[in-house]
């Protein structure tokens, strides 16, 4: 049962809290700053809020009609009858309040500030796909979970370390976050029969496949632009363009993009998957290029 509830939680997904921790965090060290005890808090909380989000996003999705057995692969608890709804619901309360006791902490040992912010990523994550309005089903999911995900635990994390405030986590969040986006955005232009079905609205069902499948391109493609941008303007150092060498590999999600296009079934399943990977090697990638800097002097 541990097991059940384990893989329930959907650790796979958890790189996307751990990443914008990650890189707020080396963005503090390239400044001088450095608690390996907050920076392993911050980012236990911020696996907590993601967990919690994923036993509320299943139990939403359940009670909704979005999730059934034909369309809920990674997370079927429920529609197979494995855990009750109620179990599920009270799972995803637990992460959330175990989240909040971090948060706490964290705001007594650094300011109010990361109150305020911790109660902003709960309530965004809780809201998700419950409470009286799911702002996913209203089509509001890609751009709400660019900012939960992006600017709201990168400057948290620099601010935890630092005690100061700055908008270089929130600018240098901007690639993670068009690619977190694009976790989404690929599980919603897969989806989209079943959410045409339940009635719920996302940007893929409004507007097609071949648009949302654009939309995927351009997020590809704003997380290098972006990150050429802030490396141009002096915002990161020269050490920070690692993620280049995911070139190779963004060329090969954009022929799978393609493929979905032109009506590869295959290639749409890979979409969510391939997404989340890119996420993470990119954030790891950027984190690296970031704490690099540090360590071989400021002059790159």
């Amino acid at each position: 049962m541990l097991k059940a509830w384990f893989m329930a939680m959907r650790p796979w997904s958890f790189t996307a809290a751990f990443v914008p921790v990650a890189l707020g965090t080396a963005l503090a060290w390239d400044q001088g700053y450095f608690h390996p005890g907050l920076f392993l808090l911050t980012a236990i909380g911020g696996i907590c809020v993601q967990a919690g989000t994923n036993f509320i996003n299943t139990y939403g999705d359940y009670r909704s009609g979005v999730d059934t057995v034909e369309s809920a692969h990674t997370c079927p608890q429920l529609v197979t009858g494995a855990m009750r709804p109620v179990a599920m619901k009270r799972a995803g309360l637990i992460a959330f309040s175990l989240a909040a006791v971090i948060g706490l902490t964290l705001a007594w040992l650094r300011g109010l500030e990361i109150l305020a912010v911790g109660l902003l990523g709960i309530i965004g994550g809780y809201t998700y796909t419950a409470g009286p309005i799911p702002y996913k089903y209203k089509g509001a999911g890609s751009v709400a979970v660019f900012f939960l995900m992006g600017p709201l635990m990168v400057w948290p994390a620099w601010f935890i370390q630092t005690g100061q405030y700055s908008w270089l986590p929130v600018l240098v969040s901007l690639p993670v976050g068009f690619l977190v986006s694009a976790i989404l955005n690929g599980n919603d232009v897969r989806d989209i029969a079943h959410d045409r079905a339940a009635g719920i609205i996302t940007p893929a069902t409004e507007f097609g496949s071949l648009s949302g499948l654009g939309l995927q391109r351009f997020l590809y493609l704003a997380a290098f632009i972006s990150l050429v941008v802030l490396i141009a303007f002096g915002l990161l150092p020269l050490t920070a363009l690692l993620p280049l060498l995911l070139l190779p590999p963004l060329k090969k999600a954009l022929q799978t993009i393609g493929e979905a296009a032109a009506g590869k079934q295959t290639a749409l399943l890979q979409l969510e998957a391939m997404a989340a990977g890119f996420h993470f090697q990119f954030g790891i990638l950027l984190t690296a290029g970031v704490a690099l800097h540090r360590l071989v002097g400021k002059g790159l």
